[in-house]
């Protein structure tokens, strides 16, 4: 496989993850403005009471700036894997605690939304903000040594004349 090739496979790797981290920030976004003015507050704590989950209030109020701080920290890529992460316990919590018992379908109230929530966190999480994002400037990868290219001291590299 040549250089080039290489390099527009990566390109498009990262024009595709910033299209899929811009989507999910839209999302967030969406979904805390949606708790925070449309459907409202009281009725965020009134669900999470209901739900026998403690401080409703602290909770309901950490949605909605997980989910609308994050929104935000994502379109410039900052702290991508964090807000993956923190999405990704958000949308398992939501899951086992208020949306279990209505099985898995979005109609009946289930939770097939948040495992694709989740399941993008994940990504994130795995993934970072690829070369597209903000993170890239102060999270870099550290340097390979000579020592961490080889993880086998008995294999030498393909077309090594080493033994």
């Amino acid at each position: 496989m040549s250089n080039t090739r290489s390099a527009a496979g990566t390109a498009s790797q990262a024009v595709l993850f910033l299209i899929v981290r811009l989507g999910f920030a839209a999302i967030l976004l969406a979904r805390a403005w949606w708790r925070w003015q449309i459907e409202g507050m009281d009725a965020q704590v009134a669900r999470l009471t209901d739900s026998g989950l403690p401080a409703p209030e602290v909770l309901a109020w950490g949605t909605v700036a997980l989910e609308g701080i994050g929104g935000v920290l994502l379109v410039f890529g900052l702290l991508t894997r964090f807000i993956g992460l923190m999405v990704t316990i958000e949308n398992i919590a939501i899951i086992i605690f208020i949306r279990w018992q209505a099985g898995p379908f979005l109609g009946d109230g289930g939770y097939e939304y948040n495992i694709a929530l989740a399941l993008l966190g994940l990504t994130f999480l795995a993934a970072g903000a690829y070369y597209t994002g903000l993170d890239s400037l102060f999270f870099r990868p550290r340097k390979k040594t000579r020592t961490d290219e080889s993880t086998d001291l008995y294999q030498p590299k393909l077309g090594s004349t080493e033994y």
